[in-house]
């Protein structure tokens, strides 16, 4: 039996986090899962909200906007449009998003769905950026796409279509 998952955050952009880790909390469509060693094979939406990886003491924190969650033989998949640790986090830009979607979906055409969900969407990833930012005591390790305590692997590495 594993005792360790592979843990993959991955952008359109770019590898945001490849690592060893004990555990990923995560929030999915239905609430929050959290994803152990040995799980049973998953694939899953996950909804804007705060990623958590673990690994001993030392944890990893993420903002993530809408994506995918894929498990299977311990290797951890989350595909997301986007993720941001503390380093990359703009409290008054998330703010001024916020207000933003606030302002359009008070406005909004209750018929117009697709227009309601980005809103809605852009609303809670903002609010989850300034969540792990708040939460993360806004320390900013320097570390690009990278939260606190476990250094990333290549945040800057473009995807290679080969892997």
């Amino acid at each position: 039996m594993a005792d360790k998952l592979e843990v993959r955050i991955i952008t359109p952009d770019h590898v945001v986090f490849s690592r060893k880790a004990e555990s990923v909390s995560l929030p999915g469509m239905l609430g929050d899962m959290e994803i152990l060693p040995n799980h049973v094979s998953l694939f899953s939406t996950i909804q804007p909200g705060q990623v958590t990886v673990r690994s001993g003491e030392a944890q990893a924190i993420f903002a993530v906007g809408i994506g995918f969650l894929e498990v299977n033989a311990n290797i951890v998949k989350i595909l997301v449009d986007s993720a941001e640790g503390n380093a990359n986090i703009d409290t008054e830009a998330e703010r001024r998003l916020i207000e933003e979607a606030e302002d359009k979906l008070k406005n909004l055409d209750s018929e117009d769905v697709e227009t309601r969900f980005a809103f809605e969407t852009q609303l809670a990833t903002a609010k989850a950026r300034i969540e792990v930012f708040e939460r993360t005591g806004g320390e900013n390790e320097g570390a690009k796409n990278f939260s606190r305590f476990i250094e990333p692997i290549a945040p800057d590495k473009p995807l290679n279509p080969g892997n």
